[in-house]
């Protein structure tokens, strides 16, 4: 009972000296959260690490408030897809007991969503290296020729072609073989099936000049 009543009056007295402190303002940057996005869209646009915050409190508070401590939280429930301003309100920006927010810089978070689709797109191998002297590189062949990936749709739309690992010809003097594994060109595209083809790149003796022939 003792005890209690003794820490009783120590925070009874810790908010009394709170009360008489000054009260002081302070900014600093809070990161941002993004929830509730949909599960069937992809920010495309970029998002800004944090915000700035006017916050107001007892000056010893401000004194040790660490950005670590606070956090803005944007809320994209039912969000469609396209460009959208999302509005800050102080009420979504966690801080320490005894610390109101005055302000949250910028008071809207411009963000573009995508729809999440699936397309068949064609592979390109990608070959390097160049073949031994009097060869050509002819046709580059995949198998399979497409792959399923998984992406924004517009970008999904604007996509021509995923390519692969390189394949060395280098010095090669016939048709070179190799199983490669297909690279997404784009950041949000992933590849889903298959995560590997098998190319054949022709390599063949470069044709005598019609000139030459005649003799």
């Amino acid at each position: 009972m003792v005890l209690a009543l003794l820490l009783a009056a120590v925070v009874w007295y810790g908010k009394a000296l709170e009360r008489r402190e000054r009260i002081s303002e302070k900014q600093l940057e809070a990161s941002v959260t993004l929830v509730n996005v949909p599960a069937d869209m992809v920010i495309t646009s970029e998002v800004p690490r944090a915000l700035v915050l006017r916050v107001r409190g007892p000056l010893s508070r401000l004194r040790g408030l660490d950005p670590a401590q606070t956090g803005v939280v944007v809320d994209l429930r039912g969000a469609g897809e396209g460009e959208h301003e999302f509005a800050v309100e102080t009420r979504n920006v966690a801080v320490p007991e005894g610390i109101e927010v005055l302000v949250v810089s910028p008071a809207q978070v411009p963000l573009r969503l995508e729809r999440v689709i699936q397309r068949r797109i064609p592979v390109r191998p990608r070959i390097v290296g160049e073949p031994a002297e009097g060869m050509d590189v002819g046709k580059v062949d995949a198998q399979p020729t497409t792959v399923l990936v998984s992406g924004p749709r517009l970008q999904l739309e604007a996509l021509r072609s995923v390519t692969t690992d390189a394949i060395s010809v280098d010095g090669a003097e016939g048709p070179v073989e190799a199983v490669v594994t297909v690279r997404s060109p784009l950041p949000l595209v992933r590849i889903l099936e298959p995560l590997a083809v098998r190319a054949t790149v022709g390599v063949a003796p470069r044709p005598e000049p019609a000139s030459r022939k005649r003799r």
